[in-house]
């Protein structure tokens, strides 16, 4: 439960900071770039589905499906560094 909710966290401060970086200095800048990186399976499934199942752009469709794919990669590694961390304690 602590790693879903840790999840959560790292990905609605991930979403709210793509949101600012969209309608201020844009994607294609150092910022958004980064974000880019750090949303990357979320980023690329959701505009993949977008452009493969839909015929027009949705953003709030976009940020939700980028939501819920970087969730679940966030859960899988934060669950992967305690194990990781399990490990070698």
């Amino acid at each position: 439960m602590r790693i879903a909710l840790w999840a959560v966290v790292l990905d609605v401060a991930w979403t709210v900071a793509l949101t600012a970086v969209a309608h201020s200095p844009g994607l294609h800048s150092t910022p958004g770039m980064w974000l880019g990186v750090f949303g990357l399976p979320g980023v690329a499934i959701a505009n993949w589905v977008q452009s493969f199942f839909f015929a027009r752009f949705n953003l709030y469709f976009d940020y939700s499906l980028m939501f819920l794919v970087n969730w679940i990669f966030y859960c899988s590694v934060i669950r992967g560094l305690v194990s990781v961390k399990r490990k070698f304690w």
